[in-house]
């Protein structure tokens, strides 16, 4: 669970909504996020304090969640008459077709690092931890539609998929997959509330690709891309988005000691060009 100063700090970006909306304001409906979801929680957020920089005539409304899968979620945001406006995901070439992107990676990359969950009962498999070509011939998990099965695929990792986050770690628990990559602002969370086996991270093991969560605008709301990336990207500037995302999730990632881990470097070929690689401001390395 957060601690009491993980929430104060998320709080003084979740305060910012408290500012007076315009009788006018368009409304922007989101899929409700789960108490534990810290990281979505951080991104309405931060949102919500994008909002607020410049009293953009906008409301965030939340709809109650359901199950539906990143492929169906991009269609129900292009339907006109959609009930949702904006997601929030890892960015791949065909999404940034298909919708509108903040093209302000409100994770720092910190998606595309990876640990591997594993059955406790099979920690002595992970010792020493398997070099690249040994962990490619391993089972990973993923979610069906996740832009990870083809990065892993691409990099030649075997891949078995399942529809959501709960089934994978059910496969695992059933020894149906080997290990089940997560990225390190995830993992702590989810292992407190999936697994009803004992799980843990594999030693010494740390994947990386290069991966950038924004959020997607439906195509029906283009004209609030630019004042929303704009405000976004001055957050950046002043510091908020490290300061928060550095608050919340410091000792998540001192607790892995990523530092001491082998780094696997994969490729992602579904990173679009527009990326901003080269802003090192955007960026997380592990220290």
């Amino acid at each position: 669970m957060p601690s009491r100063r993980q929430w104060l700090l998320a709080t003084t970006v979740f305060a910012m909504r408290a500012r007076a909306e315009p009788s006018s304001a368009v409304t922007l409906r989101y899929l409700e996020t789960a108490p534990h979801d810290l990281f979505g929680n951080y991104v309405v957020g931060l949102l919500s304090a994008a909002v607020a920089r410049t009293g953009l005539p906008l409301r965030l409304e939340s709809v109650p969640s359901y199950s539906i899968s990143q492929g169906r979620l991009e269609l129900e945001l292009v339907r006109q008459e959609s009930r949702l406006d904006l997601m929030w995901s890892m960015t791949t070439r065909s999404r940034e077709q298909m919708l509108r992107p903040l093209r302000i990676p409100l994770d720092q990359g910190l998606l595309g690092w990876r640990v591997a969950v594993i059955r406790q009962a099979a920690l002595s498999d992970w010792q020493p931890p398997p070099g690249r070509a040994e962990l490619a011939r391993r089972r990973a998990g993923q979610g069906l539609q996740w832009p990870d099965v083809d990065i892993l695929k691409a990099n030649r990792f075997r891949v078995e998929t399942a529809p959501d986050s709960r089934s994978l770690y059910r496969m695992l628990e059933l020894g149906r997959i080997d290990y089940f990559p997560r990225s390190v602002v995830e993992v702590r969370d989810e292992l407190s509330t999936f697994p009803s086996q004992p799980m843990t991270v594999a030693p010494g093991l740390l994947l990386h690709y290069p991966a950038a969560v924004y959020v997607f605008l439906s195509p029906r709301h283009e004209r609030w891309v630019a004042p929303l990336s704009q405000n976004l990207e001055s957050l950046v500037r002043d510091g908020v988005v490290a300061r928060l995302l550095h608050g919340l999730f410091q000792a998540r990632l001192k607790e892995l000691d990523l530092s001491r881990r082998n780094v696997i470097e994969l490729v992602n070929p579904l990173l679009p060009p527009e990326t901003p690689v080269q802003r090192k401001e955007f960026w997380w390395r592990p220290q």
